[in-house]
């Protein structure tokens, strides 16, 4: 059963993975802790997994205070959020200030919904926003859930 995706006044981002070829690759490289902290947040501390982008979004307090996700596109579909716990900033000498965001390491599965590629992150709307299916857990078989594709291809004909 899908469950409805958070409130109507949530301000949300969206953002590609770049090097992952589905929810499951994203999942593992994710859990293998490669790009997580220790974030002390407004519950005490907790892990975070960590986004790197260069610049922070204006309207961060309104993400944080309103729940915001990141919705993540792989190969072309949004498949996947993560709440936004926090943000915070970082000096690479390699690539200068970069703004990290801090999210939940749950991944929640959304319906899979096609998107175009872009650079950098967006804001996004609610009214786009696919219907969350349940926590994803790599390694774990899902609910019987088809490849992105296949999906993409039974809402074009109207099935789902």
């Amino acid at each position: 059963m899908l469950s409805a995706t958070l409130s109507f006044m949530s301000v949300h981002m969206i953002k590609l993975v770049v090097g992952s070829d589905s929810l499951e690759d994203f999942a593992l490289w994710q859990q293998q802790g490669a790009e997580r902290v220790i974030f002390d947040g407004i519950n005490g501390e907790q892990e975070a997994n960590i986004v790197r982008t260069r610049y922070k979004p204006k309207r961060a307090d309104e993400i944080l205070s309103s729940g915001g996700s990141i919705y993540r596109i792989i190969k072309g579909s949004i498949c996947c959020r993560q709440q936004i716990i926090g943000f915070d900033t970082y000096e690479s000498a390699d690539k200068g200030t970069q703004c990290l965001i801090l999210t939940d390491t749950k991944i929640i599965q959304t319906q899979s919904s096609a998107h175009r590629p872009f650079q950098g992150w967006r804001y996004f709307d609610n009214a786009k926003a696919p219907h969350d299916r349940g926590e994803y857990i790599a390694g774990k078989i899902q609910n019987e859930v088809p490849p992105p594709e296949i999906e993409e291809a039974l809402k074009g004909a109207g099935l789902l």
